[in-house]
């Protein structure tokens, strides 16, 4: 899978974490008892050993039990000193009870809920926890509230379960369970994480820390770093491709017009390429031998022999070019442009434009399956997927989605599309025989890129 990266870093992109840690608390869904619950949090702080409070940020503060059932939510982030925390303290301003005449407000407890439970805070590290609401322990006596949380940390994952979506102004990797839909954990990164591959084999994921100009390697079931390796200070790798058998590492380097290629097991660079304008992009063909990068600022698609080292071809195509996906056969390329409302189309055979079709403005992401040969385009407006046949490659269907498509892979083993939506901040699963949304996770912000164990 492929991605595409905007050209520099806004402002909103935050620093790393350097002699901090980060704590990101999730809500966990409400159950069906709390449908008629509402209540409005003033604030959360963390409470250290020495009794002292640190606020949180909140995303959100009103929790409705009619919209949260079955619903993880991202609650709350804050950056802590490394160090031991005994709990939370949960500010309640306001609760409402639905009843057929309306609701009917509730008396909240003047102090603050503290929710017991320890744990640690790593400099550098990402924790997460997760916050719980139960119904059966809430007291609800007359128009008295008085609610009872409990707290729990990550925990492991079976390993093919598992998902990991980069979110480039956050600087974590957000790691979920693709089965439940929950997520289980958070992987800190270098500054602004944009393109992610997966090495299912060996269960590595490589990651492309776009403004610090680094490709970090983590163990996926362990999340932990395992290497890194620091490129030119003004590359910017914004995406990353690996060979099928895992052993080379093609990293696309926007701020310096460049590739690097890489041995993807000593992470080592073996060799340096030159290609177009504002490369974007890299595909590399089923055969492993050849690497397609999509130059958006000078309308072609280098084609780097990943056995030479070089390129061999450039092909001028329409537009600018954003991704690429091959059709099951491996003879053809499609190509999605960011200003052109067409398809281009490559003989991979003669390594020439072979076709143009309409599919409409606004492609942002592409994805073939493997097993139907089915073409899906994500749009950046008009909230769906368009879907082509492709053998006519003409339009057949749409995907809604209610958001910008602007990355997606597909879990073969389930058959399930997972779809990144940023401008919502999150990350949708989606039937691929039904072709409707059958859950989502929220992200962290600008998500990027995403990949699951079982994915083609």
């Amino acid at each position: 899978m492929v991605s595409c990266a905007p050209q520099g870093l806004s402002s909103r992109y935050k620093a790393p974490l350097i002699e901090e840690g980060e704590v990101i608390l999730y809500l966990q869904p409400l159950p069906q008892e709390a449908e008629r619950l509402s209540f409005v949090i003033d604030g959360i702080s963390v409470i250290g050993h020495d009794d002292l409070e640190t606020p949180v940020s909140l995303f959100f503060n009103e929790v409705k039990g009619s919209d949260l059932k079955g619903l993880q939510k991202r609650l709350a982030s804050v950056i802590l000193p490394p160090g031991d925390y005994s709990g939370l303290a949960i500010h309640i301003k306001r609760a409402f009870m639905r009843t057929e005449d309306g609701d009917a407000a509730l008396l909240v407890p003047d102090e603050p809920v503290n929710v017991a439970h320890g744990f640690s805070v790593a400099r550098r590290e990402v924790s997460t926890l997760f916050l719980s609401f139960s119904v059966a322990g809430a007291k609800l006596q007359g128009a008295q509230f008085a609610p009872v949380f409990s707290l729990a940390s990550s925990g492991n994952v079976l390993i093919n379960l598992i998902g990991l979506v980069t979110n480039s102004a956050s600087n974590y990797i957000t790691v979920f369970n693709k089965k439940t839909m929950r997520v289980v954990n958070a992987i800190a990164t270098d500054q602004a994480p944009k393109g992610i591959v997966l090495d299912q084999i060996r269960t590595r994921a490589y990651v492309a820390a776009s403004h610090d100009s680094i490709i970090e390697v983590f163990d996926v079931f362990k999340g932990a770093l395992l290497n890194r390796l620091r490129l030119n200070l003004r590359d910017r790798p914004t995406d990353l491709a690996l060979t099928p058998d895992g052993r080379t590492l093609v990293a696309v380097n926007s701020g310096s017009n460049t590739v690097s290629i890489i041995d993807a097991l000593s992470m080592f660079e073996t060799a340096r390429v030159s290609v177009g304008e504002g490369p974007s992009s890299v595909a590399i063909d089923p055969s492993g031998r050849k690497a397609f990068v999509m130059n958006t600022r000078s309308s072609t698609v280098s084609v780097v022999d990943l056995t030479q080292k070089g390129v061999s071809v450039t092909i001028g195509v329409e537009g600018a070019p954003l991704r690429a996906a091959f059709n099951q056969e491996g003879s053809q390329m499609f190509v999605i442009n960011s200003n052109t409302p067409n398809l281009t189309v490559v003989d991979l055979s003669r390594l020439v434009v072979s076709q143009s079709v309409f599919i409409g403005m606004g492609a942002a992401s592409i994805k073939v399956d493997d097993q139907t040969g089915l073409i899906y385009v994500g749009k950046t407006f008009g909230g769906e997927i368009t879907v082509i046949d492709p053998f006519s490659l003409v339009f057949i269907d749409t995907i809604p989605v209610g958001g910008q498509a602007v990355f997606m892979t597909i879990d073969e083993q389930e058959r399930n599309f997972f779809v990144v939506l940023p401008d919502k901040k999150v990350l949708q699963k989606i039937n691929l025989i039904s072709k409707k949304i059958s859950a989502q996770i929220d992200v962290g912000d600008a998500a990027y890129a995403a990949v699951v164990m079982g994915e083609r």
